[in-house]
């Protein structure tokens, strides 16, 4: 039977029937068989073993079920951070019938469970629902389904059993936990209508300029009495207006480096650009900044337009927690290529969270900053690979075919780490800062570097 879906609270609805268990086929067939060879030939002994068999399995064959029982699979949580859990919820509303129910639930990938069998069991009783929670603990970000589970319900003396199809309930979006991000350095130029961020040119804001003799249009607000009263003139109080500005987010999803391991383990090259892209967006929303989000090679993810505020910052981590590395095949660099086509507006800030290890990916960087943008790129290789002297052990995180050829390997990662610092160091020429992801303060030199360049002259193309 299929599960059909119910407008209840208590979420999903599940539709079964009930079957007879194949132990009460065993009772009843092997009572029937000792009793007739007990009459047959005449043993009272097989008739002594046969008959509590057949009287148990005549009696619950007489308390069959009448009614199908109502019951209800939930998720207690419809979104989880990492390392968060929730429970995989299975209830059953009062129900005279029913002796023992039962909830398992298949592993899923980077889940932890209690208790950690995957099992429940308990005895329904009395007028109060019974509800089975096994506790669901994500360990990394992603969507994934939680399940399939099996729930089953047995009559008295375990003769029927009530089990409908397995159960998936729909995955739930584990969003990535941003790392601990700060920064100091206000974005350079930037150029928007209200925000946290200090403008080049006056206007009402909350930093002070100076203090300079009352003009037609000034408001009585910004008069400065304590230098109106020693000069004799009316003196008012200027400020550099304050402006919001715009980060775009350029994940670099075309490889994964590394070891995934869960939340604390080890992190790949895409965990880290995931939870830095994260630390990045909450740090510049909470200031009021508008924030934009590009994954560059992932499949069926749109672009993030830039906007503001805290929902905002769901549909960005939200995004974020359904990216997927590229399969390396053609379509995926077409796919790259089309996106490198996107539009980036003026005084836009765009920080680059890549391995690397792509050359378009870097060409891009450089291009956006020879336009007159700001860029940024974040290095997220794993610290432990990006060395030659990678040991043997790790090698498998670079390649699939380290069993075969480990001497081959190691090379081919030496020679693609050297182009990886020739590619990394024409970027750095052409004007790209390359810092690799530390937390907090990662930014701050650059961004001063940035704002200082912006105050000065330079050729850009067009």
């Amino acid at each position: 039977m299929s599960a059909a879906q119910d407008t209840t609270i208590g979420g999903r609805r599940l539709v079964g029937r009930w079957r007879v268990t194949p132990a009460h086929v065993r009772s009843l067939g092997l009572g029937l068989l000792l009793l007739a060879v007990g009459v047959v030939l005449r043993r009272p002994d097989a008739v002594v073993l046969g008959a509590p068999l057949l009287l148990v399995a005549l009696w619950a064959s007489a308390r069959r079920p009448s009614s199908d029982p109502v019951v209800h699979a939930a998720l207690g949580h419809p979104l989880l951070r990492e390392g968060q859990a929730t429970t995989w919820r299975a209830s059953l509303a009062p129900h005279a019938e029913v002796e023992e129910m039962g909830l398992t639930v298949l592993p899923t990938a980077f889940t932890t469970y209690s208790p950690g069998s995957r099992s429940l069991a308990a005895a329904p009783g009395g007028d109060d629902p019974t509800t089975l929670d096994l506790v669901c603990r994500s360990t990394r970000w992603g969507h994934r389904p939680l399940g399939p589970a099996t729930i089953a319900l047995t009559s008295p003396l375990g003769a029927f059993r009530w089990e409908p199809e397995p159960v998936t309930l729909p995955a739930i979006p584990t969003v990535p936990l941003p790392d601990t991000f700060t920064a100091r350095v206000a974005v350079p130029r930037p150029d928007g209508l209200i925000g946290q961020n200090r403008s080049h040119h006056p206007g009402d804001g909350g930093e002070l300029d100076q203090i300079r003799p009352f003009r037609f249009g000034d408001r009585l607000r910004r008069v400065h009495w304590p230098v109106s009263v020693r000069t004799g003139e009316l003196h008012v109080t200027a400020t550099h207006a304050d402006q919001d500005s715009e980060i775009l987010l350029l994940v670099d999803a075309m490889h994964d480096i590394g070891r995934s391991d869960s939340l604390g383990g080890s992190s790949s090259s895409l965990d880290n650009a995931v939870r830095a892209a994260g630390a990045i967006a909450e740090h510049y929303l909470r200031a009021g900044d508008r924030v934009g989000l590009l994954v560059l090679g992932a499949r069926d993810l749109p672009p993030v337009s830039a906007a503001a505020g805290q929902h905002h910052l769901r549909r960005v981590l939200d995004a974020l927690a359904r990216t997927t590395v590229a399969d390396g095949t053609v379509s995926d660099e077409k796919r790259l290529r089309s996106q490198l086509r996107h539009h980036v507006s003026a005084g836009t800030l765009a920080v680059v969270l890549t391995p690397a290890v792509s050359p378009e990916v870097l060409a891009h960087a450089v291009g956006l900053s020879r336009r007159g943008i700001s860029v940024v790129a974040v290095d997220t290789l794993p610290a432990h690979l990006a060395t030659a002297d990678i040991p043997l052990e790790r090698l498998a995180e670079v390649s699939a075919t380290t069993a075969d050829q480990p001497v081959e390997t190691r090379l081919a990662w030496r020679l693609r780490l050297l182009e990886r610092g020739r590619e990394m160091a024409r970027a750095q020429e052409a004007g790209v800062p390359i810092v690799p992801w530390a937390g907090p303060g990662t930014l701050d030199l650059v961004l001063r570097d940035l704002g200082r360049r912006s105050r000065s002259p330079r050729v850009v193309t067009r």
